[in-house]
């Protein structure tokens, strides 16, 4: 798909032009062509390439996030064969975290790549869009099981700790 890895396109999308809403997967906020475009020309691909990628993007998430109660019980179930990894400010971090996390620089995920293979992943972060770009990146880099908390940290307070901090 060109230079452009899927990462820098999925922060374009949030960043540049925040024309893409996530839920469960589920894109819910179509494209405008105009935007399509302005997106392309940004990336320097052609229009259809972008499109592709986004469908591609899309598929990608159909299975790549996990509800709040579900993480619950995959961390009761088999805690120790999970990583929590949190994509977040170390400000944010601060606020409020699960225990076991452990707060990654983005800088530092490629010196922990490997050794992350053995685990099921679980990234997170404060509302699902940073962690679900986390672990679209790990993914298409190969990691094999990893997820992204659906709703992030926000979402795990109201949901199944309502004691943590929220910010």
């Amino acid at each position: 798909m060109g230079d452009l890895a899927l990462p820098h396109l999925a922060m374009l999308i949030e960043e540049a032009f925040a024309v893409l809403s996530w839920q469960s997967g589920e894109l819910i906020r179509p494209l405008e062509q105009m935007t399509v475009q302005e997106l392309a020309a940004e990336a320097q691909l052609p229009v259809e390439q972008v499109i592709q990628r986004l469908e591609s993007i899309k598929a990608m998430t159909q299975d790549l996030e996990i509800d709040p109660l579900s993480l619950q019980q995959l961390l009761k179930a088999e805690g120790d064969n999970v990583f929590l990894l949190d994509v977040r400010e170390a400000w944010e971090f601060d606020i409020c975290s699960l225990p076991e996390s452990r707060l990654l620089a983005r800088t530092d995920l490629a010196q922990i790549f490997e050794g992350l293979k053995e685990f099921e992943v679980v990234t997170l972060c404060h509302h699902g869009a940073r962690s679900l770009s986390a672990a679209l990146y790990l993914k298409e880099s190969g990691l094999p099981r990893v997820r992204s908390l659906r709703g992030g940290l926000d979402q795990w307070a109201q949901q199944v700790d309502r004691s943590m901090a929220r910010y």
